[in-house]
């Protein structure tokens, strides 16, 4: 996760300057004089936005929008969006792995403008997030509209549910409505690997989970996740996280 929100740097534009950008799109704002005072537009919509050290923004627009500066310069860093999508279809799927609660598109804004803390960098975005679904209500909240919005969410929560029935990526592909090459650039896109490598990650994953939090023997564990044997269970997640599934368990 840490790698693809780690890599962006940041654009810095001068006093009395603006930039418009294409959406759909996430950008973090921060002040590079001691206060920035911006006008940020959707369109025929516009927000005044003032940002000092202890305050920043996240501007996201679904189409054309554009941040203008009427006083001090600004930066920005864009915000990986098939990440921040993936991210948080993951953890709305752990608060309601049925596939309820949350799990909506409707509402997404045009465009909004989210305060966020002074201290707020791209590489310590994805922890901001997770946070901030963790103490979110249950009320609307234009960030996650935005997300639940994007095509990336919807696929990373359609895997998800399907993971339980493995199933050939044809099949996968055919369920989900589009063709077997268009479904795997789908894939790519929003989980930034191919398919079958992050399915495998994803099996492994949780079949450690299950060394770790139950009692069953690793032949239990391997059959009820699909591998062909205990053998082949414990190559698999020597080779992923470069210990056997005993010594995972001998850790907790």
């Amino acid at each position: 996760m840490a790698n693809r929100f780690n890599k962006f740097d940041c654009v810095v534009v001068s006093p009395g300057k603006s930039r418009s950008f294409a959406g759909p799109a996430i950008r973090l704002i921060r002040p590079v004089t001691e206060i920035a005072k911006l006008d940020v537009s959707f369109g025929a919509m516009s927000h005044a936005v003032s940002i000092d050290k202890n305050k920043s923004a996240l501007v996201i627009g679904i189409g054309q929008f554009k941040i203008a500066s009427r006083e001090g310069a600004w930066r920005f860093h864009d915000v990986p969006l098939f990440e921040a999508a993936k991210l948080l279809a993951f953890l709305e799927s752990c608060g309601a792995p049925d596939g309820a609660g949350r799990e909506y598109r409707a509402g997404a804004p045009d465009g909004a403008v989210i305060d966020a803390p002074g201290d707020l960098s791209i590489w310590k975005f994805d922890r901001w997030l997770i946070a901030r679904v963790m103490g979110a209500p249950h009320g609307a909240d234009p960030l996650f509209a935005f997300l639940r919005a994007q095509e990336s969410y919807g696929l990373v929560r359609f895997l998800l549910r399907e993971r339980a029935n493995p199933q050939p990526i044809a099949v996968l592909a055919a369920r989900y409505g589009v063709s077997e090459p268009h479904f795997r650039r789908l894939c790519r896109q929003a989980l930034g690997r191919g398919l079958k490598r992050e399915l495998r990650q994803w099996r492994a994953a949780q079949a450690v989970l299950e060394v770790v939090e139950s009692r069953d023997s690793m032949t239990e564990v391997a059959m009820s996740n699909g591998f062909a044997s205990s053998s082949h269970f414990s190559r698999e997640i020597k080779d992923l996280f470069g210990i056997s599934p005993c010594r995972f368990r001998r850790r907790t």
